[in-house]
């Protein structure tokens, strides 16, 4: 190697210090522990939008995404005949090893995030296609030829990865101790971590062998492992959220603590292969939250799930001039790249947005620019512009982006399909832009897609974000009536059409059934057309794919969102000084109660303007403990504690405000008030510099700025400069700040909108998975109307755990079964099993549940899984000692002269409890009222139970009946 410095930057996706600080105190990290002790740490600050692809490739070329080109996770394919996985051919921007490569530096580049097709370095890259595995644990795993450069090691390599089903059983049980009690023929979730954990090892046994066989002078190691693994499983981590089921809890709580505990490992053998010349940067693009921050529920948006991300991540830095033991404050994702130059003495780019972090340096090294790196001739190791991506290679990474959630899938229109993507990488492009402060950019982008897309409201709330904060509160206030009128129209039409699509279900469903009957006649007939459709689980196909997204779509916007739209509108009243009237908006939607510290910064901003400083400073701390680190209601309270004449305190606050987010002109321009306020003219004017380095249009900046400068000597040049600066501002219209036109946006009356909406309706109702359970709805067999919400009731538990018993006692206090009497009494149950026999089909074929609505039907616990979650269930669970039970079974097997499973009586035990736990946990988690009954007490206090039952289901029953139905001589299986 012909260089004596080396980086090796590791990335670590969703890595959050909330989970590290916790596990190193544990001593459960003591690699990370060791790298704090020995060096430099901090919060790294990540970008809006907060999507992976976008911001790792801001992390390796230091720009932010409108500049590098990289939007989201997919993009149109060249031809435009198809979408494909984002590649690196988008990214218009020289990533940090292209640089490198043109300065004769050689590079190990693994996995990182989008680095396909591998590009032609100087050293070695695998690109983020390599590691992904096979959907299904049993599947192929063929490897791409681009995914490895040069071509040569391709073999070599391909050796290091890891199949899911070659992992050793001893790993998976690391994440879920109790993993052999899971069915994995009902729970998937096994399989999801075999295959994280698989793609992980791959990844680090990759770079392990490149890392410690190859000559290299920089290393950039990617692991997406935590931010698959919290996607998956953060759920169940500790604490215990209310909607997490007691067993789902028990089995899946330790998967992300072995998930990172599992990093900290990987990253001890990291570090074997580097130097005393190596500078280490262990970084995240961003974090995820693991405790009440965790989001309830999930937008029905394209990136949803980017929802849980949390807007700080990780850096820690290790090397030969990193300080030790040191507290890094305001670093920002796009550092990275400038930080990485200055140690190899190379210049940084102008047009680069992040600044090296100088602070993290012993001894800080100078600092050279360049004017942009993209006009640097020489070998830089990218793709010529003639290099075409096999469209064969991108099928799996899109499977693995639909699994996860971050994309919908594909339309089957191909240009449908492409205009839905372009649509999103408009709108991430318009994120990006805003979280630049470049609203006016932002602008057309959200006009023409509001108007393209009138009913996805995301695009018409992030307009009005940008208008507000451009202050053009007239077409403001015109968006937000608009947005009033279209969404709660919008609401009311989707909920109406939500019930034809209902009524629409119910005759679907009979003319199937008659098709049905044809397929039945001509069964024995192969070359007989198949003419009632089914899913590929044996339900009854009613719906097409695209109607099936609809009806999600519909639902999304039925559900609307007035607490926004109540917001917005106290919005245009603030904009326009109407404190007052703002404030009523806001009390009429609870926002002053909310649980979004977002909402109550604005509320602070609200009483601030109302003069009612306490309220405000309620507001603004309410925020602060539901997240201890939003820097919007830090500057907040620095504001406010400046008003009410506390400039220490407001000092204090800034500097923490400015600490988590340092490109933020506000908090530098309340933190130089209050330091102007003690009389430190010096550190004041610093930052209100600083206010109007990042926001040159910042007219009260300018203002207090030329004041300060009147006051000193030999400062009147200044001050001059200033005044001319704020006046030119006050003069020049908005729309000339910006380079962009007034929007054009005249709002549609409701009545208007009312008249276009059946036509919008149709144009853009095609998104969304809709949940089948609309589908299974259908008439009763009597041809009455179904009884809208009153529950089936449901006797269940395992078999021979009474579950017949209990169904006569209900039978007998004068409720309806639902039985076929196909099984009639014998000497197992001489009273009866009041069964039916579509309950043994509820796997292939359970749309006849909506016939028991009213009455009651017996389901044996292993079958729970299989009850349609359209209807609404109250649910009686038998429990019995499972060494009963099995006597019972054996015993009824041998009345019967049949044999049972070869299986011991222990195995038998545990499958049994599993399945009990399994069906209880279920109905926990979709919200079923359960009522367990012990066997033994129905027999001790039939009456007592039989109340118990009668005051579950809210019923009156003939007590006296149900108890003399109970036959003690009966329990011949007693413990």
């Amino acid at each position: 190697m012909g260089n004596s410095k080396r980086v090796l930057l590791i990335g670590w996706d969703a890595a959050d210090w909330k989970i590290i600080h916790d596990l190193v105190e544990r001593g459960m990290m003591p690699t990370v522990k060791s790298m704090i002790e020995r060096g430099t740490m901090g919060n790294l600050r990540t970008l809006s939008p907060v999507l992976s692809p976008m911001l790792w490739t801001s992390i390796a070329t230091g720009k932010r995404p409108y500049k590098h080109g990289i939007y989201g996770f997919t993009e149109p394919a060249p031809d435009g005949k198809s979408i494909r996985p984002m590649t690196n051919m988008s990214r218009k921007s020289k990533a940090i090893w292209n640089i490198l490569n043109q300065n004769d530096y050689r590079s190990v580049v693994v996995g990182w995030w989008p680095s396909h097709p591998a590009e032609p370095i100087n050293g070695v890259m695998v690109s983020d296609y390599f590691h992904k595995a096979p959907k299904k644990p049993g599947d192929a795993w063929p490897v791409l030829p681009s995914c490895v450069h040069p071509s040569e090691k391709l073999e070599e390599v391909a050796g290091f990865r890891i199949h899911p089903q070659e992992l050793d059983p001893a790993q998976i049980l690391a994440f879920v101790p109790e993993g052999a009690e899971i069915d994995q023929s009902v729970d998937a979730r096994v399989a999801m971590i075999m295959k994280m954990l698989s793609e992980c090892t791959t990844v680090h046994n990759t770079a392990t062998h490149l890392l410690e066989n190859e000559e290299w002078d920089f290393g950039a190691i990617y692991y997406d492992a935590i931010d698959h693994f919290c996607h998956g499983f953060m759920k169940y981590h500790p604490p215990q959220q209310k909607t997490i089921a007691d067993e789902d809890f028990r089995m899946y709580q330790n998967v992300v603590t072995t998930c990172y505990v599992f990093h900290d490992m990987m990253l001890k053998r990291l570090l074997e292969f580097t130097n005393d010349d190596t500078t280490v940067l262990l970084v995240s693009d961003h974090g995820f939250h693991p405790d009440h921050l965790r989001p309830k529920s999930i937008p029905a948006e394209p990136a949803g799930p980017a929802l849980e991300h949390r807007d700080y991540g990780i850096f820690l830095a290790n090397g030969p001039n990193v300080k030790s033991d040191h507290l890094l404050h305001s670093a920002n994702l796009l550092d990275i790249t400038p930080t990485i130059l200055s140690v190899y003495g190379l210049p940084i780019g102008d047009d680069m947005d992040g600044q090296p972090l100088t602070d993290i340096f012993a001894e800080e090294p100078t600092i050279e620019s360049i004017e942009s790196w993209e006009n640097v001739d020489g070998d830089h190791g990218q793709h010529s512009k003639e290099y075409v991506v096999d469209p064969a290679e991108s099928q799996a990474l899109m499977e693995q982006l639909v699994a996860l959630g971050y994309i919908e899938p594909p339309d089957e229109n191909t240009e449908s399909a492409i205009a839905k993507t372009q649509c999103e990488l408009d709108y991430n492009l318009a994120r990006a832009y805003m979280d630049a402060g470049m609203h006016g950019e932002a602008v057309p982008l959200l006009v023409e897609l509001y108007k393209q897309f009138p009913l996805e409201f995301r695009f018409g709330i992030q307009l009005a974000n940008c208008l507000r904060s451009m202050e053009r509160n007239i077409e403001l206030k015109n968006l937000v009536k608009d947005l009033n009128n279209r969404w709660r129209v919008a609401a009311v039409e989707a909920k109406a059409r939500l019930k034809e699509i209902l009524e629409s279900g119910r005759e679907r469903k009979k003319q199937w059934e008659e098709l049905k009957k044809i397929d039945d006649e001509n069964k024995d007939d192969p070359d007989a057309p198949r003419l009632a459709q089914v899913t590929p689980d044996g339900k009854p196909l009613l719906f097409e794919e695209n109607e099936r997204h609809g009806i999600r779509r519909l639902r999304a916007i039925a559900r609307g969102n007035p607490q926004t739209l109540d917001f917005l509108a106290a919005t245009v009243a603030s904009a326009a000084g109407e404190f007052e009237e703002a404030l009523e908006f806001l009390e009429q939607s609870n926002i002053t109660q909310s649980k979004n510290p977002g909402f109550l910064f604005h509320v602070g901003n609200v009483y601030v303007g109302l003069n009612r400083f306490e309220d405000a400073e309620s507001a603004y701390r309410r925020g602060l403990e539901i997240d201890e680190f939003h820097p919007n209601c830090l500057m907040g309270l620095c504001r406010t504690y400046g008003l009410m004449g506390n400039p220490e305190k407001a000092i204090d606050l800034g500097k923490q405000a400015i600490g988590l987010k340092y490109h933020f002109p506000l908090a530098h321009f309340f933190l130089g008030k209050a330091y102007l306020q003690t009389g430190d003219i010096d550190l004041g004017i610093s930052s209100l510099r600083k206010a109007v380095d990042q926001n040159p249009n910042f007219v009260e900046a300018h203002r207090l700025l030329a004041e300060r400068y009147r006051k000193m000597e030999e400062s009147e040049e200044l001050a001059a400069e200033h005044a001319e600066m704020a006046d030119e501002l006050e003069e020049i219209v908005e729309e000339k700040e910006s380079g962009v036109e007034a929007v054009e946006f005249a709002a549609v009356s409701a009545e208007e909108f009312r008249e276009q909406l059946p036509g919008l309706m149709e144009k853009e109702i095609e998104t969304d998975e809709f949940t089948r359970c609309l589908g299974q709805v259908k008439l009763p067999s009597n041809g009455e109307a179904p009884k809208e919400g009153e529950p089936i009731v449901v006797v269940s538990g395992l078999p021979r755990s009474g579950t017949s018993m209990m169904m006569q006692m209900l039978v007998a206090g004068g409720i309806k079964p639902y039985t076929d009497s196909v099984r009639e009494a014998d000497e197992n149950n001489p009273k009866g099993y009041y069964e039916a026999e579509n309950t043994k089909k509820l796997a292939k074929h359970n749309t006849w549940i909506s016939d028991c609505r009213g009455q009651v039907v017996k389901v044996v616990a292993p079958l729970i899984s299989y009850l349609p979650q359209s209807e609404k269930y109250k649910v009686i669970f038998m429990q019995r000692d499972i060494k009963e039970i099995l006597s019972s079974q054996t015993k009824m097997l041998q009345r019967l002269s049949k044999e049972g499973g070869d299986v011991d009586d222990d195995r038998m035990a545990m499958m049994l409890n599993q399945q009990t736990k399994l069906a209880l946990g279920l109905l926990n988690v979709h919200g079923n009222e359960t009522l367990e009954i012990p066997y033994g007490e129905v027999l001790e206090k039939p009456g007592e139970v039989a109340q118990a039952m009668a005051d579950f289901l809210c019923k009156d029953l003939d007590i006296d009946a149900m108890a003399q139905v109970v036959d003690p001589s009966l329990y011949r299986e007693r413990g």
